[in-house]
């Protein structure tokens, strides 16, 4: 059963509770994150640390956007810990009417994909847009009576909390993984009887494409922290334009140039033939005479193998740490006996597998739009 719709506008209203920035008082002040992640906390400052002549206090139970960032999810509930924070006029805050909505049942509108799309700005330079309180009231959005949004928000508080359960245990199984890799692959090296040049035991090896115009093309993204390879929406050539694009083949041993640092180092599988990556991920065929494909993925993405990336990744702003091609390949790992190496990368790889990152956590991940979809859309 379809809901009955209105305006956002006939629940909330406009709050008045701005405040005037006095030079010796201090400030807690608060952001959003976009896509609905809720609110910020930031440091605390004096009031002659802002430009501002006013700012808003916030009380539990309001909602708060940013004017920026709403259409992309920067709007929430504010919750008991963040009463009596403040957040600049940049954030219009809004009372709701409980005679008309329930709180709860508007927290979850607030995380609701398809209301951030009922405010994405239409045209060029959406960034520069902004939502603003008029338009925030003025979307249409389903609104039942009291008693059934109470219904559906209970119906999806608990829901949440099973979704959140998954999402511990799954969380606990990666940490329990991970310490399992490292205990393995620091057993592996205590058994390493030489040493090797990364570049003597895999080859940098590069397929160029030339895109057709009309041909649909798929591209893969490597995940930090060891999680592996994602395929990216297939595309036509005209699209990628000038862009360099390289031939994946299973067996590569796959790192980012810019993320490498932190574990975005991948081996491409039977289901990435026929894939393209960018310029920015380094395929190597590694020989498998010497050296185990498994073992060296799993080696590069734990401490000992991180360490050797980091120092052929020169740079400290942010993120910003490229990784140098003939540096990485100057260094010299310890390397265990190849039996060794592929009996540490086969039990690796059963853990790895075991742990299904792509079909466990994506598929949690996906479940919330899902939920609130089937809510909104009157059908839980």
């Amino acid at each position: 059963m379809k809901l009955p719709e209105r305006p956002l506008g006939d629940a909330i209203r406009l709050a008045s509770t701005s405040v005037t920035v006095l030079p010796d008082e201090e400030y807690r002040i608060a952001g959003i994150y976009s896509f609905g992640r809720g609110l910020i906390k930031r440091p605390t400052i004096r009031g002659t640390e802002t430009s501002y002549s006013t700012l808003t206090r916030l009380q539990s139970g309001q909602l708060a956007m940013s004017k920026l960032n709403a259409w992309e999810g920067a709007i929430t509930l504010v919750p008991e810990e963040f009463s009596g924070a403040h957040v600049s006029p940049e954030y219009p805050v809004f009372d709701i009417n409980e005679e008309i909505a329930e709180p709860s049942y508007i927290a979850h509108l607030a995380s609701w994909p398809t209301l951030w799309d009922r405010l994405t700005p239409r045209g060029s330079m959406v960034r520069r847009k902004r939502t603003t309180p008029s338009a925030l009231m003025g979307t249409i959005v389903p609104m039942p009576d009291l008693d059934e949004q109470r219904r559906i928000a209970t119906r999806l508080d608990t829901a949440f909390a099973k979704v959140s359960e998954v999402e511990e245990a799954q969380a606990c199984r990666t940490k329990l993984s991970s310490a399992f890799a490292e205990s393995t692959i620091s057993s592996a090296l205590e058994q390493a009887n030489t040493s090797a040049k990364v570049g003597d035991i895999m080859t940098l090896t590069r397929r160029p494409v030339s895109p057709n115009l009309n041909e649909d093309y798929r591209e893969i993204g490597i995940r930090s922290f060891g999680r592996g390879v994602f395929h990216k929406e297939p595309l036509k050539g005209e699209t990628l334009g000038n862009k360099r694009v390289f031939a994946i083949k299973p067996g590569d041993l796959l790192f980012s140039n810019v993320f490498a640092w932190e574990g975005a180092v991948a081996l491409a599988g039977e289901s990435e033939e026929g894939f393209i990556g960018s310029h920015r991920f380094m395929t190597y065929r590694v020989n498998e005479t010497v050296a185990d494909s498994s073992y060296l993925r799993h080696y590069f993405t734990c401490r000992h193998g991180l360490e050797v990336i980091r120092r052929a990744s020169p740079g400290s702003a942010g993120r910003n740490r490229t990784l140098g091609i003939k540096n990485f390949e100057s260094q010299l790992i310890p390397l265990p006996k190849l039996e060794i190496q592929q009996e540490t990368g086969r039990r690796l790889d059963e853990i790895s597998n075991g742990l299904s990152f792509a079909s466990s956590a994506d598929i949690t991940n996906s479940l919330r739009p899902s939920l609130l979809n089937t809510a909104f859309d009157g059908r839980l």
